[in-house]
Formats: C-alpha cells, structure tokens, sequence
C-alpha cells in the first residue's frame, strides 16, 4: 500500500523545535505581517527538521513548488513509483543521521567513562599523599579532615540536626565550584552528602574545618553543575548554629 505522500508538519513542529517561538514583544494585530511571520516560522523550522533529517541540500526551488502545490491542493506532482522512491531515500537518510548521531554519542560517553576513571585515580592518588601530612586525620570511612579552628568544646551536632554554615568548596587545584558567601546557609544533616553528614557531627559551633571528601562521599560517578564525574571534593567548613529537627 501506497502510504500518503506528506509530512505532519505540526507534530515535527511541536516535537522537534519547542524552543522556537515569538516573544509577547513581537505580537502584532496586522495580518499580513502576522501571515509573513508564520510563512517564517514553518519555513525555519522545516529547514531545521531537513537539516536534522540529513538532507540540508535538497533542492529549495523543488521544496517551494511542492509546499505551494500542497497549499492550493493541487495533486503530487510526482508518479505513485517515484513516491515510493522517494520516501525509501527520506527513510534511509533519517536512519543514517539517526545512526551518525547514536555513534556521536556512545564515543561521548566512552571518553566520559574514561575521563571518570582518571578522575577517581587522581582523587585516590591525592588523598593517599595527603593523609600522612601532619593534622590530616582519616576517619573509617575515608572521610579526611583538618581543623583550621577549634573552639574548644562547642555543641556537637546529631544526624537528625539542623545547622547554619559558612563554607567555601573547591577542587585540588583551588578553583571554587561553590561557597555559601555572605549570608550562612542552613540544612538538616540528612540533606546532604554523605562526607557532610559525617564531618558536622565531628564539629562544634564555631569550629572551622577542612574537608577532603571521596568521590563515594560526595557525588560519586555522577555530575553535578560543574562538578566532574568522580570528583574529590575540598570544603572549608564553619559551623554557625545548630538545632534540633
């Protein structure tokens, strides 16, 4: 069976290019300017599915002339053979650029899983160095830690505790990803990663501590913002106050 010789072309709208749309700005009464953007819209918008479908050459004048023929309901201008033709070829470059872009990004991923895993030897690397300098110390779980203040018997939280910090996060080299600022942050112990959780419970209030956290104590393989796969993580940590959930 012959299947019909044309395209969705809302559906391809609404499905593939979302992100084109027309600020409340650009609004118009006038008719005719509003039929000139819409002629603008379908057109950019096809031009992306064809480009996306692997063919960005096709013959332009051809495309108006079957667009137009559509338009005032002409029949196809093509024989029922030569449709067939036709949509084979539109099936089999879809199916190429499909292939093309799944080869893209499985070799994306294989370079991701192997930056990951030099990532994680740096980690481990550093934090085998950094454990034997004088004040480090290393709890069981891999925890590292050092006490830039200590306030000398402070309040220790529990797991089930809410607190208010100040803190700075970097990686190895000193770049920072995040920092609370000014203003102290407050969470409960059970909202954040695992290497937190532990490191405020060996805090007082007005203490300051340093905390190098293991991948599998932070976010492990996954990404986070512009935070790397299996990142070790650097923290300089006050804490401000403490109270009870």
């Amino acid at each position: 069976m012959i299947k019909p010789f044309c395209f969705n072309v809302l559906a391809i709208l609404i499905v593939v290019f979302p992100c084109l749309t027309f600020g409340a700005e650009e609004a118009t009464t006038d008719d005719s300017t509003l039929e000139q953007d819409l002629g603008y819209f379908y057109g950019y918008s096809f031009g992306n599915m064809l480009k996306d479908s692997g063919s960005r050459n096709v013959d332009v004048e051809s495309l108006l002339k079957g667009l137009y023929d559509s338009l005032v309901d002409k029949p196809p201008g093509l024989a029922v053979d030569r449709r067939e033709k036709v949509q084979e070829e539109v099936q089999a470059r879809l199916l190429s650029t499909q292939e093309a872009k799944k080869a893209a990004q499985d070799e994306q991923e294989t370079l991701a899983l192997a930056q990951g895993e030099i990532t994680l030897a740096n980690a481990e690397a550093f934090l085998t160095e950094n454990a034997i300098r004088e004040g480090v110390q290393t709890t069981p779980t891999g925890l590292q830690y050092e006490v830039l203040f200590d306030a000398e018997g402070g309040e220790r939280p529990l797991v089930t505790s809410r607190v208010a910090v100040r803190y700075t996060g970097t990686f190895t080299d000193g770049n920072v990803f995040d920092q609370s600022g000014d203003e102290p942050v407050e969470f409960g112990l059970q909202q954040v990663v695992a290497g937190w959780t532990e490191g405020l419970q060996l805090m007082g209030v007005g203490d300051k501590f340093r905390f190098y956290l293991h991948p599998d104590l932070a976010y492990g393989a996954g990404s986070v913002g512009s935070i790397p796969p299996n990142s070790l993580l650097v923290f300089d940590v006050e804490l401000l106050e403490i109270s009870d959930l």
